[in-house]
């Protein structure tokens, strides 16, 4: 029986070692995931954006027109971003500016609104823990939207636009809080999020292959089954194959030609077995030539050939007896040799696969009278002439 070769995984410690493809896979899956955040995340922030631009305006004074302002500007560079991703396969930097812009604007918007700067903080710290959680970002580009996030709110605390120093420690301690639990659930998330996407490609991978393998083993096994049915010398079929075709071929009317080489014993004592092997490929060759595509051709044994003829009747079957006979016996790599065929012909009405013998016996008989009476002939069994007593060797 013949078996899958699976690959073995690794017995070692750590992870089994992903492939390149694999990695190429993830890779791509989460870019494609980040770029779909910034397309969904820049409309969400601009209808945000709108409304909170929309508040300040009514609250009317020239602070808060100056932050309806600033909510413009980032709802500009939000679609702004959109547009650029949507053309671009790297959305990380555009990821990274709209964060800063967004952090920076409500970082300026807390010097300027000063009856809410506890939800302008809010709104930063959510951003920064937010981002850390939810976008698939690469570390690397995450660890820099940290530090810039970080680095914008200690300039915004030496320039005071927080206020007095007790408030703008708190604002400093809380967007470095919010950046350091950023900075260690990010990776969590991140590295369970890379994990279930390389197992995943990995089994989908691993599911091709079985597929590929259970492919190639069924096509192997049936190589094996169609070789075991066939003749080594001749490529015909064998008795395997003539049992399983008679079987098929019960209860319909069937024509069976035997044939059997003549002088093929002397043949094989002058010229060798050898001769006489390529002389019986070359006989199969002949008969595959020559018979139609719906007939049935094997080696019966020794020099012997039976050819089924599924429908036909005396007059058909012998005329492709004599096609036989003429190509063998005109052929330059048997004619020569002076190989001939002599075939005896007969007929079933009904065929009964269940005794298969006597059709076959007169195919016999008839072919024993083609031998008897000169060889190099064809003869079609007569039902009501006797059956010869002793075979004719040859």
């Amino acid at each position: 029986m013949v078996m899958a070769s699976w690959p073995t995984p690794s017995h070692g410690r750590g992870r089994v070692p992903i492939s390149p493809g694999v990695r190429r896979r993830v890779d791509a899956t989460l870019r494609r995931s980040m770029r779909q955040a910034v397309l969904l995340g820049g409309p969400v922030l601009v209808v945000l954006l709108a409304a909170d631009s929309a508040q300040d305006l009514l609250r009317g004074g020239l602070q808060a027109r100056a932050s309806a302002l600033i909510d413009v500007g980032v709802m500009v560079a939000a679609m702004v971003g959109v547009l650029v991703v949507r053309s671009w396969a790297w959305p990380e930097p555009v990821a990274l500016t709209l964060l800063l812009v967004v952090f920076a604007s409500s970082t300026v918007q807390q010097g300027l609104v000063t009856d809410h700067p506890s939800l302008s903080l809010a709104y930063e710290v959510t951003l920064v823990v937010a981002s850390g959680l939810f976008l698939p970002w690469r570390p690397t580009w995450h660890l820099a939207w940290l530090a810039l996030a970080v680095a914008v709110t200690a300039l915004a605390a030496l320039a005071g636009v927080f206020g007095p120093e007790e408030e703008t420690v708190s604002v400093v301690v809380a967007i470095v809080i919010a950046a350091l639990a950023s900075g260690i659930g990010q990776p969590l998330a991140h590295v369970r999020l890379r994990h279930g996407l390389e197992q995943q490609y990995e089994l989908r991978l691993m599911g091709r292959y079985a597929q590929r393998q259970e492919s190639q083993v069924a096509q192997l096994n049936l190589d094996l089954m169609r070789t075991a049915r066939l003749d080594a010398v001749t490529g015909l079929g064998n008795r395997r194959a003539l049992d399983d075709a008679l079987g098929a071929l019960a209860g319909h009317r069937l024509a069976a030609v035997l044939l059997d080489l003549d002088h093929f014993k002397a043949y094989n004592d002058r010229f060798g077995h050898l001769a006489g092997d390529a002389a019986l490929a070359r006989v199969g060759e002949l008969l595959r030539e020559t018979v139609r595509a719906d007939d049935l051709v094997f080696r019966y044994g020794g020099e012997e050939f039976l050819v089924l003829i599924p429908g036909a009747d005396e007059a058909g079957a012998s005329r492709l007896a004599e096609r036989i006979r003429h190509a063998v016996r005109d052929d330059p790599r048997t004619g020569l040799e002076g190989l001939t065929i002599s075939a005896g012909v007969a007929v079933a009405d009904r065929f009964s696969a269940s005794d298969p013998v006597p059709l076959l016996r007169r195919a016999d008989s008839a072919l024993y009278r083609a031998k008897r009476d000169g060889r190099d002939r064809v003869v079609i069994d007569a039902p009501t002439s006797p059956a010869a007593s002793a075979p004719v060797a040859g």
